[in-house]
């Protein structure tokens, strides 16, 4: 039976197909994302009677800054040395390839030009509001990770854990094609409905138990950093809420940069690496990006606090 403790995890990425259009979960749920942030956002609009005007911009150009930001930080971040020589391939977003830490980056400068030219307000009035919608899609971006069986934890070496079974690095489909003796392709290319065909009987037949049983039990690292924003998320809407968290400048912007890459950091020791160059560092690239994060983010809690004590002794 399975259970987050031990679990066989077969689910096909792809929701479903459409003739030659493939539609699937991590798209899905990245959608979900965007879309619960546009109707928190303009409710938070709403609440401060802000211009309607606001809504469509600062939606778009949250979502251009994310999509950007989040491919060109895996450029640049951790496969520079491959895209230096296939420009062309940085546009081909469809191939996989987008780093979170770069999406705060491309969120943080698309808000800074929005504050500028719509809201003439402090670039920290709005990142207080979009980190909490920010954090809510990361439990929906880990999600799709999870479902996509990439960004996958390390093995746990014991009985527990999780078997990621399409990811390609623990079993092939051309594995799942010699147990099985089952084609997967067609015309050389592999054939979603043949592959799936194969995982059932992998899956349905007790005969080839020691075929899974070969295939490492690993961390959901995916959930537990999609937990961890989920926690998150609720911290920060409680804050903006039920207190005045909202009016002190910066400050949930501070929690979210201290809470969130804190527990990027501490998650990181359970995942594998994503790119070579990463085995060879005692902190992988994810764990140096978070850093900075956290160091950022303690320095506007210590300075929302400090222009907060002095409006309270000013009055």
């Amino acid at each position: 039976m399975n259970t987050l403790l031990n679990m066989i995890w077969t689910v096909d990425p792809v929701f479903f197909e459409l003739g030659p259009i493939s539609v699937r979960w991590y798209g899905l749920l990245f959608a979900i994302a965007f879309m619960s942030g546009f109707y928190i956002i303009q409710w938070m609009f709403k609440k401060e009677k802000c211009p309607e005007a606001w809504m469509d911009s600062v939606f778009i150009t949250v979502m251009i800054g994310t999509i950007v930001g989040a491919r060109l930080g895996h450029v640049f971040f951790y496969q520079w040395d491959y895209y230096q020589d296939n420009l062309l391939e940085i546009l081909m977003i469809w191939k996989g390839g987008l780093a979170s830490h770069g999406a705060a980056i491309g969120i943080v400068l698309s808000l800074y030009i929005w504050s500028k030219r719509t809201s003439k307000r402090s670039i920290l009035w709005i990142l207080d509001r979009v980190v909490i919608v920010v954090a809510l899609s990361g439990l929906f971006i880990r999600g799709g990770n999870f479902i996509n069986h990439e960004i996958v934890g390390k093995p746990t070496q014991t009985e527990s854990g999780v078997k990621f079974m399409r990811n390609y690095d623990d079993i092939t489909p051309n594995d799942v094609q010699r147990v099985t003796q089952m084609s997967v392709y067609t015309d050389n290319e592999i054939d979603r409905e043949k592959l799936n065909a194969a995982y059932d009987e992998l899956m349905s037949d007790e005969k080839y138990a020691s075929v899974i049983e070969q295939v490492p039990n690993r961390y959901p690292a995916q959930l537990y950093e999609a937990i961890a924003y989920f926690v998150i998320f609720l911290l920060l809407m409680g804050a903006y809420v039920f207190t005045a968290a909202g009016e002190m400048r910066g400050l949930i912007f501070g929690v979210f940069l201290t809470a969130l890459f804190s527990a990027r950091f501490f998650i990181e020791f359970l995942k594998e690496v994503q790119v070579d160059f990463e085995e060879s560092m005692v902190l992988d690239m994810g764990q140096w990006l978070s850093i900075p994060a956290v160091v950022l983010g303690i320095y506007f809690i210590i300075r929302a606090m400090m222009n907060n004590k002095k409006e309270a002794s000013s009055l």
